[in-house]
């Protein structure tokens, strides 16, 4: 298989890498709506929840952690009015909250529908296309994935930390599912057209890798790439219906770490399906940017490997 080294500047300043979240909340009186607007920050930040536990917010709501490395806009909710505009500088950290409205629940992660990326592209990136492969990427897995691979094996706890990094292992074998499952079904279009017009190819990123299908015929690889559509792969958990296209490959996986299916029904973990690719919506180049929406769990860093690859390759 063909292997890239990814090497896109994809995050020189957080200006580089700007999200705007997508999201509806039912009007109401109980909580205060804010716009969150952050950068070199994660959401849930200490420097961000301490300040306001200050300011005697007890109940800090949101729909998404959003990337520490981007300047980010997002909404939450608190429990008490904070003043219509309030902003806090340190050492590169930065976040204004901005008062919007009231609204009738906590915000969770089912209010958010997806978000918009303006993405700086170098005057690069010009192959686009309108589907991702939804793949997990760094933000998700680096050494979160031996260390929920390792807890899995405890005693079962409530602590969040430990949770995120079992839902990281859990995102590892989803991405080692999907790239087996990629590479059968590029086999499968290439025997129908009656010769190879797809290829598999790895994309190296630090420690993290995919696998895309690469190809110079645009139109198979967007037929290909449709064809996908309405696929779902299964994210590991005891609930989990395994067809048998993937059972194998998800066993294979976790033996080799040690894990059974009885691990994550102690740890009470049901598992989900996850699509294999999501339609991306919104698309314009722009002198500077890429403009495009991808729905809530899919990762821009992905999307842009893909089209960097599709350059390079």
């Amino acid at each position: 298989m063909e292997t890239y080294r990814f090497d896109f500047p994809l995050k020189v300043s957080p200006f580089d890498f700007i999200v705007k979240e997508e999201a509806t909340f039912p009007p109401g009186e109980n909580y205060y709506r804010y716009l969150l607007i952050k950068r070199n920050l994660n959401t849930n930040d200490p420097f961000i929840v301490n300040f306001l536990k200050e300011l005697g917010v007890r109940e800090y709501g949101y729909a998404g952690l959003k990337d520490r490395h981007a300047l980010t806009v997002q909404s939450v909710s608190l429990d008490r009015f904070v003043g219509r505009k309030l902003i806090k500088r340190e050492l590169g950290r930065y976040f204004a909250l901005l008062f919007v409205d009231r609204i009738a629940r906590k915000i969770k992660v089912g209010h958010l529908k997806g978000n918009t990326f303006f993405v700086n592209h170098w005057g690069r990136l010009f192959y686009q296309l309108p589907y991702s492969l939804n793949y997990y990427d760094s933000q998700r897995l680096g050494k979160n994935v031996a260390r929920g691979r390792r807890t899995l094996k405890e005693k079962p706890a409530k602590k969040w930390e430990k949770v995120f990094w079992i839902n990281s292992y859990q995102s590892f074998v989803w991405n080692l599912t999907a790239f087996r499952l990629l590479e059968r079904k590029i086999e499968e279009f290439n025997s129908k057209r009656g010769f190879p017009v797809l290829r598999p190819c790895r994309v190296e990123d630090g420690r993290v890798f995919h696998v895309f299908p690469c190809s110079k015929d645009r139109g198979a690889l967007l037929d290909f790439l449709k064809s996908l559509e309405g696929i779902k792969v299964p994210l590991v958990g005891y609930k989990v219906r395994l067809d048998p296209e993937v059972k194998p490959v998800i066993l294979q996986i976790l033996q080799k770490g040690g894990i059974t299916l009885e691990d994550f029904r102690r740890w009470g973990l049901k598992g989900d399906y996850r699509p294999l690719v999501v339609r991306v919506e919104k698309l314009k180049r722009y002198p500077r940017s890429l403009r495009f929406f991808l729905p809530k769990g899919a990762f821009a860093t992905v999307y842009l490997k893909f089209l960097w690859l599709l350059e390079v390759s």
